[in-house]
């Protein structure tokens, strides 16, 4: 049976962090999105759904860091929650870029799906053993993976060596970029 070096994955985790402020939000591109109009209609709901999925992710990984069974697995949970919190920031940031909001307090509404989650894990998350969360993981995972192909548009990253890594730790598919010329470029 294969055994996983927690500490060797943990040192990954915390060397593959990456920050917003690593990203040019001033780079162009941002005009193949919003000059696009078929593109545009499509990206925005699924942004507004991915953005959702991370903050589902977030929350589930919170939960599972207050009750995994070492130390080790309470850090790199408290990692990967702060991770998904940076995806979805990350996306949120994507929208404002792209017009898709309001303004800065503007925040979309969850479709019924993520909001039957939200409230699901809301209610239960903090309750429920660590066996249980590290199922609904995966789930969510593959709910991600079937919400970055739904309508034919693809999530690509602008750093997919650094941002592409931590969903691959912790059981995601780490996406590569379809589509890298919508997204700005690393500093």
């Amino acid at each position: 049976m294969a055994t996983i070096d927690l500490e060797q994955m943990l040192t990954k985790v915390k060397n593959t962090q990456w920050a917003l402020a690593d990203v040019d939000w001033e780079a162009p591109g941002a005009e193949l999105v919003t000059g696009n109009p078929e593109l545009y209609a499509k990206l925005k709901p699924f942004m507004a759904d991915l953005m959702w999925i991370e903050h589902v992710g977030a929350r589930a990984f919170a939960a599972m860091a207050k009750v995994a069974p070492t130390d080790t697995l309470r850090e790199m949970y408290s990692y990967f929650h702060a991770e998904e919190q940076r995806h979805a920031n990350a996306e949120m940031a994507l929208m404002k870029r792209w017009g898709m909001l309001d303004g800065d307090d503007d925040l979309p509404e969850p479709n019924i799906n993520l909001r039957l989650v939200i409230e699901w894990l809301d209610t239960y998350a903090d309750e429920m053993p660590f066996y249980v969360l590290g199922t609904v993981i995966p789930m969510l995972e593959i709910a991600l993976g079937r919400g970055l192909l739904r309508d034919g548009v693809h999530r690509g990253r602008q750093a997919p060596e650094q941002a592409g890594d931590d969903d691959g730790l912790h059981g995601g598919p780490a996406p590569h970029p379809r589509h890298p010329h919508l997204f700005p470029a690393a500093q």
